[in-house]
Formats: C-alpha cells, structure tokens, sequence
C-alpha cells in the first residue's frame, strides 16, 4: 500500500523533464480550489436558508453573521470621527483609518444617522448594509483592490495569458481572499503596497527604488508584520536601504496622527487601546486566532485554568517565544538561498509572531504559493508534496466553515520549522566543505 500511494505520488510530483509541470500544478491547484469554491458556495447558500429559517423561530444563535463586513463598517465609521482612538477605542493604525476615507464619504449620510446611538459594531453593520451606498462603497473597495493584487502578482511572477484570469479567480475565491472580503479589512492595502516594494526593489531605477522602500514602509504602517520582508533588502546588504525603510516607516506612523489631531495627543489612547487588544484573555483562548501567542496559551490554559493572559509567568512566557522565532526566523530568511524559502517564511512570520492574528492575514501566502509554481522544478519530492497539500488545506474555502483555525495555525508552523530547518542543513553543509 504504502509502495503504490509512493509511486502515484511520484508519478504526479515527481515529473523533472516535462517542461509544462509548472502549469500542470497550477492547473491542479486552480481545479482543485474552483470545485470546492463552487461546493462551498452551495453550502453558503443552504447555510443562509437554515439561519433565517432558525431566526423566523426567535434562535440567536446565527447573529454572528451580524458581523460580516464588521471591519469595513468600523474602520469607514472610525474615519469620519474626529477622535477615532478615545471616542470609538480603535486599535487600528491612523494609515489604515485614512485609507478607507474616500470609500466612507460615499455612506457618510447613514453614518451620521446613527452617530449618537449606542450601537454594537454588529449591531451597527447590520444597519449599514441595509443601505445601497454601503454596497457601491464595498464593491469599489473589493474591485479596486482585487484588481490591484491580480495585476501586481502576475507582474512579480511574470505571469500572463489565461494564466492570470486563473490568477484572478484564484485570488477572488480562495479562502483567504474571501474572508477578507467577507471582513472588509484593510490587509488588502498591506499587500499592495509590499507587491510595489517586491516590484521595485530591484529596479536599475534609484527612484523606483526608493519609491519600493517607502511602500514597504507604508505596508507597515498600515499592519506592522509586513515590514518583516525587509529581510529580501538585508540579504542583499542593503543596510542603508533597510534603516531608511525604517525612518520612512517611523515618519508615517508617527506623523500620520496629525490626521486627527493637531499634535501627538492620540498616540497614547491608540497604544493603550492596542495593549487591551492584545492581551484580551477571549482573543487568545479564540479558536480563530493564529498566533504562536495564542497557542501557547491554549496550551498553557489546559493545566493551569486560571492563568490570566497578562500574568507575569505567561508574559515571561509569550515573550520569550515569540523572540526565539523572531530571531531564528530572521536568521534563517537572510540565510536562506532560495526565494521560495524566503517567501515561506517571511509569510509564516507575519501569521504567527503578532499576539492576535486572524484568518485573513493568511492572503499572505499567496506570494510563497506563486513562488512554488515558479520554482516547483527545484524543489525535492518530499517538498512538493508537502506545500502542495498545505496550500490547498490554506485556500480551501471550505476549512472557513469551521471556524476554528488551530489546524492552520499548526501547518504554517509545520512549514516554517521544515524551512529553517532546510537553511540550518545548508549552512552545516556548507561549513562542513568550507572545513574539509
């Protein structure tokens, strides 16, 4: 049994000669994704049936679908207030506030509506998408920025032909995409600007570059973790480009609080509201949350109920952790050879070192995915395999059902460990003939 699974997993993996085994991947991969995006779609459908069959009856049991397009109707809300951060206790940075500006002007009358009601962030989506404007405002936002990533990702990985409307199918209805749509989160903004940053940051064209560098460090300001792809600028040596991608990022970030105020006098309630984010015991014991922050404490939770999320032993803990990562995954990303590598653990990096990461900063893994078609020829057997069988697991829409993502959070941390790993063998190699 186990001989016969081996040979027709080499007979599909396996196959160095052809020169189409990139597309046949692809297409595998774009199949595959498309048949159980139809499937769900079905599922949705019967889902929304049974919930207001369930809500005909007086059930509160699907009101979470209340929340669907939650963010965007916040963070639209949020930037028509004056004082984002001490009227409506926002934790999100004033970049990625601001970028959702225009697309607020255009419900800006039925915000004002309800701008005295004491309201929910659920209870106040719920009345917001009643209204046709919300929609213009979520269709422009959703084409504009899907559009965006599609031609950014098929210019990175020169791509092009019917390979990028596959691309775009791909990116419109894989899970990631979808439930970052289905949040209206401004991620979207993240990864366009980190596109234009893995663009240009090569470019002969010192202006394009420097240009590169100050959407990477707009990407950070709008979702810090993206700023760990600096690392593509370390392995070239470009110290001086990475701290002024630094100064850049600390530029924006600071000085974009003048949006809302006339001085810094926001600074403070934003971390303060960002520190109560962050240690929120629910967060962290969530099913959704991702992070290795959130694992350890579920673990830690097991034997040890009572252990209250900002606790000195399990402060002590997180922190020590999250550093070890950080810094071996840094090690391993500057170390690392391959751009495939890089790119899987730059995206593993930013899922899992933040305290609270959701399901939808997983669009990440678009560029590690691309990257393996592109080198699928240079990779061993084992890999191959493996990435193949997590990226589907990953862009299944049908794992969102759940919605519980500790599977998840375990397979991005199984392909960062088999990566760092990989580089740690190749420098021991390497060392090994540099001595002999």
């Amino acid at each position: 049994m186990i001989t016969y699974l081996h040979n027709k997993l080499y007979a599909f993996f396996g196959d160095k000669e052809t020169p189409d085994t990139n597309k046949k991947i692809y297409n595998a991969f774009f199949a595959i994704i498309s048949v159980s995006t139809v499937f769900a779609m079905l599922c949705i459908i019967l889902y929304y049936v049974y919930a207001y069959a369930a809500l005909y009856r007086g059930s509160a049991k699907f009101d979470w679908l209340l929340g669907i397009f939650s963010d965007f109707v916040v963070i639209m809300n949020f930037s028509l207030e004056e004082s984002p951060y001490i009227v409506g206790d926002s934790s999100y940075p004033p970049i990625a506030i601001a970028m959702l500006y225009p697309f607020a002007l255009i419900c800006k009358e039925i915000f004002s509506q309800y701008e005295f009601s004491e309201l929910t962030a659920d209870e106040l989506t719920a009345e917001v998408i009643a209204y046709p404007q919300f929609w213009i405002a979520m269709v422009l936002f959703f084409v504009l920025c899907s559009t965006l990533i599609v031609l950014l990702c098929a210019k990175l990985f020169e791509m092009g032909g019917k390979d990028i409307l596959k691309l775009a199918i791909t990116i419109t209805f894989s899970a990631p995409f979808v439930f970052t749509a289905m949040r209206g989160n401004t991620i979207y903004f993240a990864l366009i600007f980190l596109l234009i940053f893995l663009i240009l940051k090569d470019s002969k064209n010192p202006t394009a570059r420097e240009i590169s560098y100050l959407c990477l460090a707009l990407a950070g300001a709008i979702k810090i973790y993206p700023l760990f792809f600096g690392v593509f600028l370390l392995k070239e040596k470009k110290i001086f480009a990475s701290v002024r991608v630094a100064v850049y990022f600390a530029l924006i970030f600071g000085l974009s609080f003048f949006i809302f105020g006339k001085n810094f006098e926001y600074l403070s309630p934003f971390i303060d509201n960002l520190g109560g984010f962050m240690s929120d015991e629910v967060r962290l014991l969530a099913p959704n949350n991702l992070s290795i922050s959130a694992l350890l404490y579920k673990f830690l939770h097991i034997f040890i109920p009572r252990l209250d999320a900002e606790s000195v032993v399990y402060s002590v803990i997180g922190l020590v952790a999250i550093i070890l990562v950080f810094a071996i995954s840094t090690y391993a990303a500057i170390g690392a050879k391959s751009n495939f590598s890089r790119y899987v653990i730059c995206f593993a990096v930013v899922i899992l070192i933040p305290t609270i990461s959701y399901f939808y900063v997983i669009i990440f893994a678009i560029l590690p995915l691309l990257e393996y078609i592109r080198s699928y020829t240079s990779l061993s057997l084992k890999k191959r395999v493996l990435y193949f069988f997590s990226f589907i697991f990953l862009f299944c829409t049908l794992f969102i059902f759940p919605k519980n993502f500790i599977l998840h959070s375990f397979v991005i941390l199984l392909l960062l460990s088999v990566e760092i790993a990989s580089v740690f063998r190749e420098r021991l190699y390497k060392a090994k003939s540099c001595g002999s």
